[in-house]
């Protein structure tokens, strides 16, 4: 059967549309309008639940045609798979990205792995969308889970449930509060100013085939009989490359970029003389890895250092979730025009899901720890795209 959601159900809707979908066996799978009393009415009249008076609230909850597809593709799949599937088991999954970002999946479980790969449907829904034929996506499909399948880090011998397997893979990235709120009440997590950190898995791989990550949820703690306050400090403790920190200056990583053989210095090794390099506008920090590098800003030792290297004080630009920018206070940027700056880059050159904040933050030299700039702050909603 056919789902549609209707937005704006006032004069021709409710007389005339939504009465020919159902004579067409269509389902009213969804309907919104700001007027509550003209929703409750309709909804009541054509016994329609799933009722909305917020289009973006609709979209996320509904996602209703690539959720139809994707439960398509969990009942048919098997047919397109090796005989190493005929007992697997597929199941459609809504996932919370970051930013309020939802994707739709399918899980495929095999019995003798722990690991779970998740394919996502939307690249080949939009196939369909445009006419390719269902058996080609179908196969298309088969070929993602199989390859998925064989990762190496499905392969990798760590057990998500157990947390002594765990622990050690553990890290810390940062989201931003307001647009993760619904994803936050899912996971254990420390608010810093409009920010919060959270936990995830990094599952090693030692190839380049691919990344994994899994995202700590308040299920893993109680099936783990373990705290948060345990977990934060084994995740910020732990020595894998996403914990270890670099500060490289912009000018210097520009060069290296068109220089293949020379490379960004870190400027927190020891063994780094920053003076050289002390009178650039601009710095990158990040991680080794350079995967949700932002979160380093919040690692005493690493504050404690660009405090040594900055005495004057320094700004922190919020680049994206995988890195900061580092802009030193030396009385020519003021935190307003950085805010703007910001939120620019924010607007056309980052990807939703990987958008941090729309503010600034200096460093707070008694308390040791980050603190939003007030002047960068747009008096608008921020970070609610």
């Amino acid at each position: 059967m056919k789902k549609v959601g209707i937005v704006g159900i006032g004069g021709v809707a409710s007389y005339a549309q939504i009465p020919a979908y159902i004579e067409k066996g269509i389902r009213i799978q969804a309907i919104c309008d700001i007027n509550e009393e003209i929703l409750n009415k309709i909804g009541d009249k054509y016994n329609i639940s799933n009722r909305y008076t917020d289009i973006e609230e609709m979209i996320v909850k509904e996602m209703i045609a690539e959720k139809v597809f994707a439960e398509g593709v969990a009942k048919d799949i098997r047919n397109f798979l090796p005989a190493k599937y005929e007992n697997a088991e597929f199941q459609v999954m809504q996932m919370n990205k970051n930013n309020g970002v939802q994707m739709v999946g399918v899980q495929v479980r095999l019995q003798e792995e722990n690991v779970c790969p998740v394919v996502y449907v939307e690249p080949f829904f939009n196939e369909i969308r445009l006419g390719e034929p269902v058996e080609k996506v179908m196969n298309e499909i088969a070929k993602c889970m199989e390859e998925a399948g064989n990762a190496p880090f499905v392969h990798n011998g760590i057990n998500p449930m157990d947390y002594d397997s765990v622990k050690k893979h553990l890290a810390v990235m940062l989201v931003n509060t307001q647009a993760n709120k619904r994803m936050l009440q899912e996971m254990p997590h420390e608010n810093i100013e409009d920010l919060s950190a959270i936990c995830y898995v990094d599952f090693p791989v030692e190839s380049n085939d691919g990344k994994a990550t899994m995202k700590v949820k308040n299920e893993h703690l109680k099936m783990w009989n373990v705290d948060a306050k345990e977990m934060f400090h084994q995740a910020r403790a732990n020595t894998q490359p996403v914990n270890t920190p670099i500060l490289q200056s912009m000018d210097e990583m520009m060069l290296s970029i068109f220089n293949e053989e020379g490379h960004a210095t870190n400027l927190l090794d020891e063994n780094v003389d920053f003076g050289f390099r002390s009178h650039d506008m601009l710095y990158a920090l990040t991680n080794v890895e350079k995967q949700y590098g932002a979160s380093m800003i919040t690692q005493p030792e690493v504050l404690n250092k660009l405090e040594q290297l900055f005495p004057e004080g320094f700004y922190v630009l919020p680049s994206s979730v995988h890195e900061v920018l580092i802009v030193p206070d030396n009385g020519e940027m003021e935190p307003k025009m950085l805010g703007e700056m910001v939120r620019e880059v924010n607007k056309n050159e980052v990807e939703r899901q990987e958008v941090l904040s729309d503010r600034v933050y200096s460093y707070d030299k008694e308390k040791h720890q980050i603190r939003q700039e007030p002047d960068s702050i747009q008096k608008v909603k921020e970070m609610e795209r």
